[in-house]
């Protein structure tokens, strides 16, 4: 593994609104792996190629290339390289009452990663900036409070008029089609993406297979229709486009715990 690392640790100034940490760019190898709990920090890192994850405060993310992952003040965090695409990364890690007013006033709580928003120019200024030797201490964080505020800017607008991912475009597009039948293999087609690895991205964001959401929100129809209607179970069946009314009560009892008849007398 290979980093190039600048080190600013011994210059932190408490009477600054702003100190940079460290900055840098991280050539990674499947043995990266950092991990911190609780520290005074906060750091932009973008990925400029590769891929990896990242567990923050009980969320587990995957950022990987043109994504930006964040780490905030106080969390609890470990990040580490793929094996197969290991990350090759630009960082910048920072604190102080302008960074806390930063996150606080423009970005949204608790978010951690942001995909597809490329910063690279930015964070490439930044290493500039901490690579340069004729500049005093004070007069960089100057220079990089404004790189720093224009990075924010830039996440801020990315998140409010980002394009729906692929995970959100195969929710919308199963929960518009709860009644009928659906084919991946379609929305593959349309999405331009393997089955695969729209299976793997759905999973990632909602902790469930497509199969599994669409089946599940089927049968949360379905009660509703048992409560509130007086269809009788086949054509409860039929409205939802399952094979037959056995193959209907038999997923209805393995995500319901009784039979659609059960549901419909005990509620």
């Amino acid at each position: 593994m290979n980093e190039t690392i600048f080190n600013f640790w011994h210059l932190n100034d408490s009477k600054l609104p702003l100190n940079v940490l460290m900055s840098g760019i991280s050539y990674c190898d499947k043995n990266y792996r950092i991990e911190r709990h609780g520290e005074n920090l906060y750091s932009f890192e973008y990925i400029i190629d590769g891929s990896g994850v990242l567990e923050i405060n009980s969320q587990t993310l995957y950022p990987q290339k043109n994504d930006v992952y964040i780490l905030t003040k106080n969390s609890d965090h470990i990040y580490y390289s793929s094996e197969d695409q290991p990350w090759i990364k630009i960082w910048i890690i920072f604190n102080g009452d302008f960074a806390e007013s930063l996150f606080k006033q423009y970005l949204p709580e608790n978010t951690y990663l942001i995909k597809e928003c490329n910063i690279l120019s930015y964070m490439n200024e930044i290493i500039s900036l901490s690579s340069a030797t004729h500049m005093d201490y004070p007069s960089f964080i100057d220079e990089v409070t404004v790189l720093l505020l224009k990075i924010v800017l830039r996440l801020k607008n990315h998140l409010k008029h980002k394009a729906p991912t692929i995970s959100e475009q195969i929710k919308s597009y199963l929960d518009g089609n709860i009644e009928n039948k659906v084919d991946l293999d379609d929305l593959c087609e349309q999405l331009g993406y393997s089955k695969n690895h729209m299976i793997k991205m759905f999973r990632e964001t909602y902790g469930i297979t497509p199969y599994a959401y669409f089946r599940k929100h089927k049968i949360e129809l379905a009660e509703q229709y048992l409560l509130n209607t007086h269809l009788s179970i086949n054509e409860i069946s039929n409205k939802l486009n399952f094979a037959d009314q056995h193959y209907f009560s038999s997923v209805f009892k393995s995500i319901a715990g009784v039979s659609p008849s059960e549901y419909r007398q005990i509620k």
